[in-house]
């Protein structure tokens, strides 16, 4: 028995997402409820190095929307990095919610190779948990803490 397409394309999409990047996207979401936060994940391929906490612009406390300056700023500093680095993603928090894209995360998602990562704070431990979102389509992402380890973050609680 071989295994499925679903299962092949769940063990190939694994991002390294390291702790210290993990708590400090916690602590911007905590720092900004009840309004969403959001931010940048910056790295090289599957593996985050960085997230740059970003300008919430939506109004309301049920939405985000990066700064278009901030995004745009970043790309022209990360340009002069050697050995380069991007923007491989983008993360935010649900104050009130769970650790999965709404249908507006899903309908406004803008690129389609970006990591989404949510933070849901609807409980007094945060969740976190990380998701492709392309062409309507939600597809789940398997966190790790380092390439090395096998521990799974997504679905995991975290202070």
């Amino acid at each position: 028995m071989g295994i499925s397409r679903k299962d092949q394309a769940s063990i190939r999409d694994v991002v390294s997402l390291p702790l210290a990047v993990r708590r400090a996207i916690i602590a911007h979401a905590r720092r900004e409820r009840p309004r969403e936060c959001c931010g940048l994940l910056v790295g090289r391929g599957r593996r985050v190095s960085f997230a740059v906490a970003a300008t919430n612009v939506a109004t309301g406390e049920t939405r985000f929307r990066l700064d278009d300056r901030e995004h745009l700023t970043l790309r022209r500093v990360l340009r002069a990095f050697r050995p380069p680095l991007a923007i491989v993603g983008v993360y935010h928090s649900h104050p009130k919610g769970d650790a999965r894209p709404s249908e507006t995360d899903v309908a406004e998602a803008a690129y389609p190779s970006w990591l989404h990562v949510i933070v849901g704070l609807k409980t007094t431990r945060p969740v976190i948990g990380a998701f492709r979102l392309r062409n309507g389509r939600v597809r789940r992402v398997t966190l790790r803490a380092n390439e090395r380890d096998g521990l799974p973050l997504a679905g995991r609680r975290d202070a």
